[in-house]
């Protein structure tokens, strides 16, 4: 008999709670969110914030390719500051999420152009394996190139030595990232030819493979696939996706998409297939998101929206889905960046549209998607213009980060000039509709070009922000406890009674009038594929 009785959500008299889970599932869905015990509702209406970061440290911090959150830390991937393509740096822009957004000191940046010796400049998009986060290599002042950075979380931020680098030799530009908590693959976009100009000319379909296990600077630890070899138009990708078992390669120009399955072989063409996803009003795409079971590209100077279930074979034409959301809401929502999923809603980031003659088309309209309604409903859509916040000039963001609560984009052009831009916007997507979830899994490929699996969580939202702990790994299918504890001071995630992950946590809870649901999130789509078998809620810092 299931017992779910124990949930009354009031914590203890110093705020201290513990939430715990016994359940039991036969899938593995890692890299969905799966709410186990929670009292969080995603907010119907989303409130922006904003701050100036480009001048941080002593750098200039401005144009931004993606970022990726540690689960404390916000890294924004640096391409260049200016048009100029000669522009290129290595300024990594860190945000603290557990400081005040708007003070200058929750922001530091660190100039990374010269990590190992090696000319370590114009990152796009990164990963997290739960110990470092690896950048994803993109261009030099000569061409495309594949000098990795990683940076060491926990050690300081400002330290050369915290920092690696290793060339893995090819002359492809990697855009975003994937992982399936192993490997790391990124995204071929186009390659470097001897004797002819540095120019995007040549798309690539070579795929560099990362091993996190391996040693960094072991050529062993990498290795590479060509999508081309499938079909010719399989090249020129721009992000990546995980569903738990298939890495998908998000198509910028073709519209052909790539997956390949991580059971098999790497270089095997059998564990690869193409789709051609144009008859499906698939156009150009950078980025995609993964509610669970859908997953969504996000289109790139448009504004016709597709979308495919993962349950069903990649080549039913019935598993596909679009519609065109442009004029959302009186608003023109076209043209997208990445994007990211609170548990009920997809977001697209807002970048670049079809401008008419004479107007700028960098633009801040978010559309956004409600994933528990139909898709191809108008009722379903509505769109948001943060184009002006907190009294900046917020346009152009190139997808970001999600820490649970807050979406972070990254800045990139608002089409005034030739300088880009660091003013990062911030987006709420709860507020005080949440005070805690626990979670078997949950989304790390949150943003759009990042990527991470993080495995088991534990969310608190407190008044100053939300604070989060993950195991980043994976469980194998069947019977576990899983149990979140929070005392004031830290914040602590066990699993199967061992302690998972332990993080430096303060703050008083939100008080909350959303009721606690468990398997489900209240208002949401996220769900928990298997049984809740008991859940509690202790308001003291009960450690199993």
């Amino acid at each position: 008999m299931t017992d779910h009785s124990q949930l009354d959500p009031r914590p203890g008299p110093d705020g201290e709670i513990a939430v715990e889970a016994w359940v039991r599932t036969s899938a593995d869905r890692t890299e969905a969110m799966q709410p186990l015990v929670s009292q969080w509702r995603p907010a119907e209406t989303p409130v922006f914030s904003a701050y100036d970061a480009t001048d941080t440290g002593g750098l200039l911090c401005a144009g931004h390719y993606g970022a990726v959150f540690d689960g404390r830390h916000v890294y924004y991937c640096p391409i260049r500051p200016f048009r100029r393509r000669d522009s290129v740096h290595g300024h990594v822009l860190r945000c603290d999420t557990h400081a005040d957004f708007h003070d200058p000191a929750a922001w530091e940046a660190f100039d990374a152009g010269n990590t190992d010796g090696l000319t370590t400049v114009s990152y796009y998009g990164a990963s997290f394996d739960g110990r470092h986060v690896i950048f994803t290599p993109r261009e030099d002042l000569q061409g495309y190139h594949s000098r990795v950075l990683r940076f060491e979380v926990g050690r300081p931020f400002g330290d050369p030595a915290s920092w690696s680098a290793h060339d893995a030799g090819l002359p492809v530009s990697g855009q975003g990232a994937a992982t399936d908590g192993r490997y790391v693959y990124f995204p071929p976009g186009y390659e470097s030819v001897p004797g002819r100009p540095f120019d995007e000319s040549v798309p690539s379909g070579r795929v560099l493979r990362m091993d996190t296990h391996g040693e960094f600077r072991d050529p062993g630890s990498y290795q590479v696939f060509d999508t081309s070899r499938l079909s010719p138009e399989a090249v020129c990708f721009d992000g990546g996706a995980f569903d738990g078992r298939y890495i998908y390669l998000v198509p910028l120009i073709h519209g052909v998409v790539a997956r390949h399955d991580t059971l098999g072989s790497f270089d095997d063409p059998a564990s690869w297939e193409v789709h051609d996803a144009r008859p499906h009003g698939l156009g150009m795409n950078v980025g995609a998101v993964f509610d669970g079971r859908w997953l969504y590209f996000c289109s790139y100077g448009h504004s016709r929206m597709v979308r495919y279930d993962t349950t069903r074979p990649f080549a039913d034409a019935d598993a596909w889905e679009s519609r065109e959301a442009g004029g959302t809401d009186g608003l023109d929502t076209g043209g997208f960046d990445g994007g990211f999923f609170d548990g009920r809603y997809v977001y697209y980031c807002p970048w670049t549209r079809r401008a008419a003659a004479g107007e700028i088309p960098f633009h801040c309209n978010f559309l956004r998607y409600d994933t528990t309604r139909p898709f191809a409903e108008a009722g379903s859509w509505s769109g948001f213009d943060a184009s002006r916040t907190d009294g900046l000039h917020t346009l152009g963001y190139n997808a970001g980060a999600f820490d649970g609560r807050y979406f972070y984009g990254a800045p990139l052009f608002d089409g005034r000039g030739e300088a880009y831009h660091g003013r990062v916007l911030r987006c709420d997507t709860l507020g005080d509709g949440g005070a805690f979830s626990l979670r078997y899994g949950d989304y790390g490929h949150n943003g759009g070009l990042c990527a991470a699996v993080p495995g088991p969580s534990f969310l608190i939202n407190t008044e100053q922000g939300v604070r989060g702990v993950a195991a980043y790994r994976r469980l194998k299918p069947g019977a576990h406890h899983l149990s979140g504890v929070y005392d004031g001071r830290s914040l602590s995630l066990y699993v199967d009674g061992e302690l998972a992950a332990r993080r430096q946590a303060s703050g008083r809870l939100v008080a909350c009038d959303a009721e606690v649901t468990v398997g489900e999130l209240s208002g949401g789509s996220a769900r928990f594929e298997g049984t809740v078998e008991r859940a509690r809620i202790t308001p003291a810092a009960v450690r199993p």
